[in-house]
């Protein structure tokens, strides 16, 4: 058996070579100046962030008023009237939100419209009244 050691011992190398995996990894992180390191608002991954407000410097929300109004809504099947910034009137049913968008199935076409585009909504029943109690 002692035999069998030396041949063993023999086969293994002299020096080791820095190219071979030993199954521990190294985290490899440049050095960057600290001007790099910051990241520009104007060049993010994500397109949507001009329609978003800054979670930076935004306030807390104090409310889901919104994500209520829009839960009824959806589960009521309201008809709903949504006025765009450029005064275009889109009539339709809210199927679904998020943060940035509204979907709405308009007739028999879907529509998907971001928020920061819309000017104001309201519920298509109301837009014309019956006459006022009030006088």
């Amino acid at each position: 058996m002692p035999v069998k050691r030396a041949s063993m011992e023999s086969k293994s190398p002299a020096h080791k070579d820095d190219n071979t995996f030993n199954g521990t990894r190294k985290l490899v992180r440049p050095h960057l100046p600290p001007v790099e390191r910051r990241r520009d608002p104007v060049h993010v991954d994500d397109p949507l962030t001009h329609a978003m407000i800054s979670e930076a410097h935004s306030t807390p929300e104090s409310s889901h008023a919104e994500a209520f109004y829009f839960q009824k809504q959806m589960q009521q099947q309201t008809e709903m009237t949504v006025v765009l910034e450029d005064g275009e009137q889109l009539h339709g049913i809210i199927q679904w939100y998020d943060k940035c968008t509204v979907k709405m199935l308009a007739g028999r076409n879907r529509v998907l419209v971001y928020k920061a585009a819309i000017k104001y909504l309201y519920k298509t029943s109301d837009a014309h009244p019956g006459p006022s109690v009030m006088k």
